[in-house]
């Protein structure tokens, strides 16, 4: 007994002369889901120099560090920061200083939230963003005719929730050079019954109308990237895609990144223009927040406005099968621009035809199994026949789990059952590699990615319709969602060995919410909240 309490006390004393490593920052009492390659949980993590340098059991950490700035995470769970595997960060951020389009219910409110903008707004030139003509009771493009005769001094050009469709006033079609016999490869312009311009350019048709809209001050663009920067942060963002940037505007976050006006981490796709073609080699960029070394391509339009390619006609638009935006031996030329320069190659793939047509010339390229991870963005309907291709050549699903969710109340009148059966597809889809990226496309979807998490794991709106969730075959586990929107999200963009997972000698990029959405009742997993958002070391969220 005697010698029993002299070896406690000898171990107290020896435990007590352990010299401890003074760290940054300690978070403990914590449920840490590291999403390493054994998907361990554990209780404690300790930071310094905005890296993780420990993560295990909370006495382990405890002993082993001590800090100025100890937090108890009083049992909650930590998560790595979410990535967003495919947005539109500088767009979205543009976005907030514009005329907010989203939620209205029909042409009407489109007209009143107008009126309301240019109240407070005296600017010659009105943008916004965000109407849907599938959400309207008549669900038909409109015109601009009320739009000329209310506000005839205004230039006004209002794009569609997805921007593969604008609204403009007749003054901006004259001023694009735009009229009635206008056509243009890849895009349409609607006409009326009377054959006169009805005020929607899709796609292709859009890019005349862009060219004449004034871009945006230096100071507007700065002011953009800090507020979209904000609201990443508030959601639990920690790193985003931008799909679709030209080297003007990656040059302009990297310079931000280098003054520190911004944290958020960028993985930036150059948007494929002539302008870039014979200097690909001259393009990369890479820094710990910024990494531009990929292009993206558009191949077709969006299902919403039809513009989708499809090997065969739209069920509810006979006669019309979509758009091919990039054709084949451009998107080849382009696959071969990527390999021989070390690209990664992005492809916005709508419709099976689009998907077919950029599968074929990855596939030509490729040649066999690779690591060069390029991407299908969005890969929506797919058909049978081509889905084996992407696991046969490493070709990986970037999905928007909210794009499901949106689209399923109308999807199949314009599908059909026969091509709903592989349209949104992702558990099917990730089978092929064994992981799917998932992001949002915002602003074209919520930003948020508890909601994407939900879109994935229920397969249901906000409201929980439908009961049961929609095309349940091709929802994903809680656990293959998260990885999704983590660490599969940083294999996606060649980012994993510094993210997307909370292990020794990775950024120390976290995310605290107020319940865990792992194990919580579903129905619960919407009203969770960002307690906190961590990037490398610094917190820069804090409900």
């Amino acid at each position: 007994m005697k010698s029993t309490v002299i070896i406690c006390l000898i171990s107290l004393f020896l435990t007590s002369c352990i010299v401890k490593t003074e760290v940054d920052t300690i978070i403990h009492n914590a449920t840490v889901y590291t999403v390493n390659g054994e998907f361990n949980i554990y209780e404690a993590l300790a930071i310094d120099s905005g890296i993780i340098v420990a993560v295990g059991p909370e006495h382990e950490i405890m002993n082993a560090y001590q800090s100025a700035q100890t937090i108890d995470a009083k049992g909650r769970p930590i998560y790595p920061g979410f990535i967003d595997a495919h947005s539109h960060f500088l767009g979205y951020g543009l976005q907030l200083q514009r005329l907010n389009l989203v939620g209205t219910k029909s042409f009407e409110e489109v007209l009143d939230r107008v009126q309301q903008f240019i109240k407070d707004h005296d600017d010659e030139w009105i943008t916004g963003r965000g109407w849907d003509q599938n959400d309207w009771e008549v669900k038909e493009f409109p015109s601009n005719v009320a739009l000329d005769s209310l506000f005839p001094d205004r230039k006004i050009v209002l794009k569609r929730i997805d921007g593969h469709a604008i609204l403009a006033t007749s003054n901006v079609f004259e001023l694009a050079g735009i009229n009635d016999q206008s056509t243009v490869p890849g895009g349409r312009y609607l006409l009326n019954k009377k054959g006169l311009l009805q005020g929607i350019a899709i796609d292709e048709g859009m890019t005349a109308i862009k060219d004449v809209i004034p871009e945006p001050s230096l100071e507007q663009k700065n002011r953009a990237l800090i507020d979209a920067e904000k609201q990443c942060f508030e959601v639990g963002l920690t790193t985003v895609t931008d799909a679709g940037l030209d080297q003007y505007e990656i040059n302009l976050i990297s310079a931000m990144q280098s003054d520190g006006e911004l944290k958020m981490r960028v993985y930036a796709m150059y948007s494929a223009a002539d302008s870039i073609l014979d200097r690909v080699n001259e393009l990369p960029l890479k820094t710990d927040r910024l990494n531009a070394s990929s292009i993206k391509v558009y191949a077709d339009g969006a299902l919403g406005s039809r513009g989708a390619a499809l090997l065969e006609d739209y069920t509810d638009d006979h006669g019309n099968s979509g758009l091919i935006i990039t054709p084949a031996d451009s998107v080849y030329k382009w696959a071969q621009v990527c390999k021989l320069n070390d690209f990664q190659f992005n492809v916005h793939c709508i419709g099976d035809r689009a998907n077919r047509i950029v599968l074929e010339a990855m596939s030509k390229t490729l040649g066999g199994t690779n690591d060069r991870r390029w991407r299908i963005e969005h890969a929506q309907v797919m058909n049978d026949a081509d889905l084996s291709t992407f696991g046969e050549f490493n070709i990986l699903p970037s999905m928007q789990p909210t794009h499901a969710t949106s689209d399923m109340y109308w999807a199949e009148e314009r599908l059909g059952e026969e091509r709903m059966k592989y349209a949104y597809a992702m558990k099917t889809l990730k089978n092929q590699n064994g992981l799917i990226a998932l992001g949002t496309d915002f602003p074209v979807e919520d930003i948020s990615p508890i909601k994407t998490y939900y879109a994935s794991v229920a397969r249901k709106d906000s409201e929980g319709y439908p009961d049961g969730g929609f095309k349940m075959t091709e929802g994903l586990t809680r656990e293959e969602t998260l990885k999704g929107i983590t660490i599969w999200a940083a294999i996606a963009s060649f980012e994993d060995e510094n993210r997307g997972s909370i292990e020794v000698g990775k950024f120390a990029d976290l995310v605290l919410l107020d319940r865990d959405i792992m194990t919580c009742e579903e129905d619960d997993i919407l009203s969770t909240e960002i307690l906190q958002t961590w990037n490398g070391g610094e917190l820069v969220y804090e409900k």
